[in-house]
């Protein structure tokens, strides 16, 4: 059965595993020195030693990995607490739920321009605030955007995340059986360890796959940063556009460079944070 899938996907995973494995090769070739419009064309580590080396690059990595953690992380909570309101409403009011699934078929870069219009301090929000008095000028409106924290790209992708993480931890809770919880609470479990014990477990699988599928996307996305994001110190994918785009073309195989170190953190991320949920599942079990 499963040869018979991977034959039928053939046609389908040859033409994207060839683009991407001949984008992939490029990327890292000319990193190392080859196939570049400039240079000598020998093998060299020179650009992952000047990245090494630049305080900028170091803060530009900071700056994504926060964005990226606190986006993903405070997803996944709030579609595991939307998901759970959804599943105990009565199921004639479950239609309601589909209102917070608004943000899955709106574009990263619609979504950033929604936070800009409406957080700026000449946005939507400052303007009502003056209208009504409470602040006497939009400047008085606090700057949430461009502080060079990322709190309006992580709140950007909060709008994007918490939809999908819904949609996720949804379909594990509405097709629970709700005959478990029922014996766990029957035998004298409180509501809490009925959580912790019976209904958490089945949860975590897509609570992980949210997180780690948010946290890649996050680290390495260009349309929200590119809205939202500070000149400094900038995210890993704006100093690559930078980098590749507005200088000089020696310069273009540092932006190749970090493209490979981001292929590479993510693929040994994605990795280690697998075996780090199969070790908290076995723990747990061991409880």
């Amino acid at each position: 059965m499963k040869r018979g899938i991977i034959h039928g996907l053939l046609p389908l995973l040859l033409p994207y595993c060839a683009l991407f494995c001949a984008g992939l090769t490029l990327t890292l070739a000319q990193s190392l020195g080859f196939f570049l419009p400039l240079g000598s064309g020998e093998v060299t580590l020179e650009h992952y030693q000047t990245l090494i080396q630049d305080q900028g690059i170091r803060q530009s990595l900071g700056l994504s990995l926060s964005v990226a953690f606190f986006s993903a992380a405070g997803s996944v909570l709030g579609g595991t607490v939307l998901a759970l309101a959804l599943w105990r409403m009565p199921p004639g009011l479950r239609r309601v739920g589909v209102v917070s699934k608004v943000g899955l078929i709106l574009p990263h870069v619609a979504v950033a321009f929604l936070v800009l219009l409406m957080l700026s301090r000449t946005g939507l929000v400052s303007s009502v605030l003056f209208q009504l008095g409470i602040i006497s000028a939009p400047e008085e409106f606090p700057n949430i955007l461009h502080t060079g924290s990322g709190l309006g790209m992580i709140l950007a992708f909060l709008l994007k995340g918490v939809p999908f993480a819904l949609l996720l931890i949804g379909a594990v809770l509405f097709g629970f059986d709700v005959r478990l919880i029922q014996t766990a609470r029957m035998l004298g479990a409180g509501p809490l360890r009925t959580f912790w014990s019976v209904t958490l477990p089945r949860l975590l699988p897509a609570m992980h796959s949210a997180f780690i599928i948010l946290f890649l996307y996050a680290f390495g996305s260009f349309d929200i940063p590119f809205v939202l994001g500070e000149s400094h110190p900038g995210m890993l994918s704006i100093r690559v556009f930078d980098i590749f785009f507005q200088r000089d073309l020696s310069q273009r195989p540092q932006a190749m460079a970090i493209l490979t170190l981001m292929f590479v953190f993510a693929a040994v991320f994605a990795m280690l944070y697998n075996r780090f949920a199969a070790y908290l599942d076995g723990w747990r079990r061991k409880l």
